[in-house]
């Protein structure tokens, strides 16, 4: 499958509810990781002027994750707007490649003065194609 890796990481027990996987809650929290690590490997460095917001997340839970599941991410840049970005990313079991969950974000570059979304400079872009 295609995409970059940004995270790998373990199902701690405080990850799982109590029907023994993890709570959708830490679904997000991994997917969300997984953003911040693309956005550095493309340079992204946070200011006081710019920043990125996620503006949609369309999540996927396609397999259980218990307790104890070392886990990947990869993330796939699927289409490249003006001022927003979609992302999919998969998270995989590391040790079987069994796809366990999919988030498909959409994500603006953010004018954090004037509150909106703005163009999102050729420097990203180019590294964002470049992966």
């Amino acid at each position: 499958m295609a995409g970059t890796e940004t995270l790998r990481t373990y199902v701690q027990p405080w990850h799982c509810d109590e029907m023994g996987h993890m709570n959708v809650r830490h679904y997000l929290g991994m997917f969300d990781d997984a953003a911040f690590v693309l956005l550095a490997m493309i340079g992204h460095v946070t200011d006081e002027a710019y920043g990125w917001a996620d503006v949609q997340h369309t999540l996927r839970y396609l397999a259980e994750t218990p307790q104890g599941s070392a886990v990947v991410v990869t993330s796939e840049l699927v289409k490249l707007g003006t001022r927003s970005m979609t992302v999919l990313h998969r998270m995989q079991d590391a040790t079987n490649g069994t796809v366990r969950a999919e988030a498909e974000t959409v994500t603006v570059y953010f004018d954090l003065r004037a509150r909106k979304a703005a163009p999102i400079p050729e420097r990203y872009r180019a590294a964002l194609e470049a992966l």
